[in-house]
């Protein structure tokens, strides 16, 4: 994973991750790339464990920072210390597919690939997890089929996702790299992604670009949902919508209807007559998750389907409720 001049840089952000980046590492060191032609630079937010000396052992070159900065600042810091023509950004906990830097450098012309290459580029989670267990078999599903109903359709996305995406070194240098500012469950990826749509530069959706992610329990989740669904409100006008991932108007749908729903269903014992609006408020949730929940009747059996319904009620209701309180209060912004 050393190269005196590599073509192609991956950058992994990590904070106390020496429990899960040993899998991500050795699975960098396992690619079906040539060794020459990559670098892996791990960039250490300060950590409390042993994340640096785990990445080093397994070959990684590593950076550090003197103080915890978030993951934005660390991608800037291993963008900075890249030496490829190539960034790719992968997360600490996501095992990447075996042929991931192969499938990047043919992307972006330095492979078999004729096509125009991008400047910028995004990939998805594999719908199976790193981690299994019901809930991380939910998120992986979730996260899969939303971009399956976008980027994988189009080919192209409204975003790039911070975990699992690629970019020409010159290009994130001109845009000035991540923004520092954004804190808690952030989406410096999101603000990244309208600074490349004001200056005209399209994201490709390519599904070589790929790794099992190592989902957090539902409480974790909850909490990153809420942060960012914050700032999604915050952002929303700015970019007028998103249109690939999890953020995108069937999901805005669930998410109104599941808070209107449990709202309603605790009011109407109190309220009967506001029962009709329950009914709508639950239509919406049915109409606007269906086809998840098809997708996931269809490949994990009905009991699963209504397990991942359940939770992905609650987490929509969390959403919701997040989105009307964005107004109030200092939001994730530093």
């Amino acid at each position: 994973m050393r190269s005196d001049s590599p073509t192609l840089s991956v950058v992994i952000p990590a904070w106390n991750a020496a429990g899960h980046i040993r899998p991500c590492l050795e699975a960098l060191a396992a690619q079906r790339a040539e060794p020459e032609a990559y670098e892996v630079v791990v960039v250490d937010d300060c950590s409390p464990d042993d994340t640096a000396a785990v990445a080093e052992a397994l070959g990684a070159r590593v950076v550090r920072h003197e103080a915890n900065a978030g993951a934005a600042a660390a991608r800037n810091t291993g963008a900075r210390a890249a030496r490829g023509e190539v960034l790719l950004f992968l997360d600490s906990d996501v095992i990447p597919d075996p042929d991931l830097v192969a499938g990047c450098l043919d992307l972006f012309g330095f492979g078999r690939s004729v096509a125009p290459p991008p400047a910028v580029a995004t990939g998805r989670y594999s719908p199976e997890p790193a981690n299994d267990t019901p809930f991380a078999r939910y998120k992986a599903l979730w996260t899969w089929h939303c971009w399956q109903q976008t980027g994988a359709k189009t080919g192209r996305s409204g975003h790039i996702q911070g975990a699992l995406s690629a970019i020409r070194r010159d290009v994130f240098g001109e845009l000035g790299g991540f923004d520092e500012s954004y804190v808690g469950g952030s989406v410096e990826d999101y603000e990244f992604s309208l600074r490349l749509r004001q200056r005209g530069l399209e994201v490709v959706f390519d599904d070589r670009l790929r790794g099992r992610h190592h989902f957090p329990g539902f409480s974790t989740v909850a909490r990153n949902y809420w942060d960012r669904a914050r700032m999604w409100a915050r952002l929303g006008p700015q970019a007028r919508s998103f249109s690939s991932g999890q953020a995108n108007a069937r999901s805005a749908l669930a998410a109104v209807s599941a808070l209107g729903s449990a709202a309603g269903h605790a009011a109407v014992p109190l309220l009967p007559i506001t029962f009709p609006l329950v009914a709508l408020a639950d239509l919406g949730y049915v109409v606007s998750t269906g086809p998840f929940l098809l997708f996931v009747a269809r490949r994990e059996g009905p009991r699963f389907a209504l397990y991942a319904g359940a939770v992905h009620y609650a987490l929509s209701a969390v959403v919701g409720a997040a989105a009307i309180t964005a107004p109030f209060g200092a939001g994730s912004r530093r």
